[in-house]
């Protein structure tokens, strides 16, 4: 009688063992696939610890952080009278429409329609901590169906904070034509000048994979 207790007990903690590394992959994997997905977000913020704010401020530390607290960086007053804090709910229902959820704030960018997407994109905020876990990069993420090859992370990041990437797969332009219509962007749509390196890597990447 005590073995068949003993045997039992040892296979119930054995099942919650499994269930709970389970778990962490799970949410592991959810963390891998939200570090890709804010590479949309990488032209107004940082992510790691130390690094100044940009246009917005830094995401370092940001859960469970006062909204409109960062040291350093001018909130507009939007985020000043909000009364609350960055928990995971709060992120979630902020990312599916800013604009709904602080009114008159001034970011520029109307949100992120999947909640799949949301869920992700928080679980790899949650990881921006000083004891938080190393995240890698999620296996499954196809950075929006574009080819494989040196350079698409690069045009994920740059080209999908305003435009539908199927729409860039379908210019099939050269590349002196790619080049020219990241200098018109800068130019005339306010974009941010790329460094030289990253212009070559998009331009390079583009005019092989997607040339006319």
């Amino acid at each position: 009688m005590i073995r068949r207790i003993s045997t039992a007990l040892l296979l119930s903690l054995l099942s919650g063992f499994i269930g709970l590394q389970s778990a962490a992959a799970d949410q592991a994997n959810l963390a891998a696939k939200g570090k890709q997905l804010v590479l949309v977000c990488s032209g107004c913020h940082n992510f790691a610890k130390g690094e100044p704010h940009k246009i917005g401020p830094t995401l370092w530390n940001v859960v469970n952080r006062q909204v409109g607290s960062s040291a350093g960086f001018e909130y507009s007053d939007a985020f000043k009278q909000f009364e609350g804090s960055w928990t995971p709910d709060n992120l979630k229902h902020y990312l599916a429409s800013p604009a709904t959820f602080i009114p008159n704030n001034h970011m520029a960018f109307s949100g992120i329609s999947a909640e799949a997407d949301r869920n992700a994109v928080v679980a790899y905020l949650q990881t921006l901590t000083a004891d938080g876990p190393t995240v890698g990069a999620s296996s499954s993420f196809d950075y929006g169906g574009l080819t494989e090859g040196a350079g698409r992370e690069d045009v994920y990041s740059v080209c999908s904070r305003c435009h539908s990437i199927m729409l860039v797969k379908q210019q099939g332009m050269s590349r002196s034509r790619w080049t020219d219509m990241l200098v018109w962007m800068v130019e005339e749509q306010g974009m941010d000048e790329l460094p030289a390196d990253q212009h070559e890597r998009i331009v390079d990447y583009l005019a092989k994979y997607y040339g006319g």
